[in-house]
């Protein structure tokens, strides 16, 4: 019996996909650029050249932050970590200040540690939410996004996604019995049911996502710059974060979440009612088939 193996796409084909992302991509040895790709250079406001001659990459760093990149690197750089995912302040050429949401991991070139990471400009989701903090669209209980405010930021990324040609992901996800944990425990077990998932849905998506409760028991993630093969480790994440909770918890009660996952391509023309509507027949699969067990 013989089985087919997919052709490795050639060293070039990977090249080219580095140099047309759409992510910002660097490699760092020590705490010098050696590679920048053309996003990250627009990104910034450099040329390339400009970029790979600073003395340092810390010099793009916004001085506020530059001890706490210096500790990530050094991390990276010893080996007490592979991989990181944090959001940043940075300079611009121009002397303008963007937010990045930066993840990075540890490599080697040359034969020398090295980190290779990829930047993505958040400056424009940053003062969305600011505006929407401003005109108090999050949820009182939760703190998370309610309804209105994630209609306004799910938009926002649809349109970047559409225009990037990458793949849509959301999740959808409904706290199991809320109805009996109020009737049996009360209303501010209830509540506090639902503040522990807001808790746990931070705790396991990263600060870029989008993350609402969209009311009552529904809630959703739309996670950002996010690919088609993210979908089940989204899902399996958050049901390692559930299960940690359950055995740390001292809560009355049992708390449990059943999620349904939406893809989509762009070509599909998605919009965000679509993409909640399909999320919840698959939320809704999910939950007959373990209840059949």
């Amino acid at each position: 019996m013989s089985s087919h193996q997919p052709d490795l796409l050639p060293l070039e084909s990977f090249r080219i996909l580095v140099e047309e992302s759409v992510t910002g991509v660097y490699l760092i040895q020590g705490d010098r650029l050696i590679y920048v790709n053309r996003r990250l250079a627009e990104i910034f406001g450099y040329t390339r050249e400009e970029l790979l001659s600073l003395p340092s990459a810390l010099d793009v760093i916004a001085e506020s932050d530059r001890e706490m990149v210096r500790e990530k690197l050094r991390q990276r750089h010893a080996g007490e970590v592979d991989v990181v995912e944090y959001t940043v302040s940075a300079v611009r050429k121009d002397g303008r200040v963007i937010d990045l949401d930066v993840r990075s991991s540890r490599t080697v070139h040359g034969g020398a540690p090295a980190v290779i990471g990829s930047m993505l400009d958040i400056s424009e989701r940053t003062r969305l939410e600011r505006a929407l903090r401003d005109l108090s669209l999050t949820d009182e209980l939760t703190g998370l996004y309610n309804r209105r405010g994630f209609s306004t930021l799910a938009e926002r990324q649809l349109a970047l996604a559409m225009r990037g040609n990458q793949p849509l992901l959301l999740i959808f996800a409904d706290v199991d019995g809320l109805k009996t944990i109020n009737d049996t425990h009360g209303h501010a077990a209830g509540d506090q049911a639902l503040r522990d998932t807001a808790a746990i849905l931070r705790a396991t998506y990263r600060s870029a996502d989008i993350i609402a409760r969209l009311g009552g028991d529904e809630f959703t993630v739309f996670p950002v710059n996010a690919n088609e093969s993210s979908g089940n480790i989204l899902t399996e994440r958050l049901d390692e974060a559930l299960a940690r909770h359950a055995k740390q918890s001292d809560r009355p009660f049992n708390l449990s979440l059943t999620a349904g996952l939406a893809r989509v391509e762009p070509a599909e023309c998605p919009t965000i009612e679509g993409l909640l509507a399909q999320a919840d027949r698959h939320l809704y699969e999910r939950r007959a088939k373990r209840n059949s067990r």
